[in-house]
């Protein structure tokens, strides 16, 4: 997901290179941070889960169902039933799941958008397991969104709080402004020249530079509703 927050489209081709890296850093962190890890995370999923559940006792709801899956070595096109929970009265999707077919009960991908009055979307919750490894999810995701006149930007975090990508498009002309990954944000405006650092404030000026107040779905106001 690097465009609009919508449900990212997980690559098989990029699983093993994922595990190998992860197997990788294990080597290289404390085993007791490598459980911090996996707790924070899997702890993200549970607080989505739960948060999921109580929206639809709240909310007179109806769903669409399609089923997906990968090739390559899972080899399995019907890995998941992603179920689209939607608010039967102004439509809006109140969260998206997709359950793995061989454990029913088991989560593959979460998704929980969070929209504002106007109907924009303003936050987006999201996780992923990796179908051959359930130890914690191999992606978590929080992306605040902001919109100021033309322009449309957003924030990727992790649930550890690491900014992972954000983007700003101008929306009447379709134009990318800003495609940033990890490693090529700036760390700071002195490192952009004249022309790129107005830019970049139009852009991200009011755009949050922070997740910790949104690590903790459950609290997140709009999603009370």
């Amino acid at each position: 997901m690097k465009f609009s927050g919508s449900v990212k489209v997980i690559l098989i081709v990029l699983f093993v290179s994922v595990i190998n890296g992860t197997l990788q850093a294990s080597s290289e962190v404390p085993a007791a941070g490598i459980v911090k890890h996996h707790q924070l995370w899997n702890g993200f999923v549970d607080k989505l889960y739960r948060l999921h559940r109580k929206r639809l006792r709240d909310h007179d709801y109806y769903t669409f169902e399609k089923s997906g899956g990968y090739g390559g070595a899972t080899n399995n096109l019907e890995y998941y039933r992603q179920v689209d929970y939607f608010d039967r009265k102004d439509r809006q999707l109140l969260s998206s799941i997709k359950w793995e077919n061989v454990y029913p009960f088991g989560i593959h991908m979460i998704d929980m958008p969070a929209f504002d009055q106007n109907g924009r979307l303003i936050r987006e919750y999201s996780a992923t397991y990796l179908p051959s490894r359930r130890t914690s999810p191999f992606e978590t995701l929080i992306t605040l969104h902001y919109y100021k006149d033309s322009l449309h930007s957003f924030r990727e975090f992790d649930a550890s709080n690491i900014r992972l990508y954000e983007q700003c498009q101008d929306t009447n002309s379709g134009r990318v402004i800003f495609a940033l990954n990890y490693e090529d944000i700036p760390e700071s405006l002195s490192a952009l020249d004249q022309a790129q650092r107005e830019a970049y404030q139009a852009c991200f000026a009011h755009t949050e530079s922070s997740a910790e107040p949104y690590t903790d779905p459950s609290k997140d106001p709009l999603l009370k509703q």
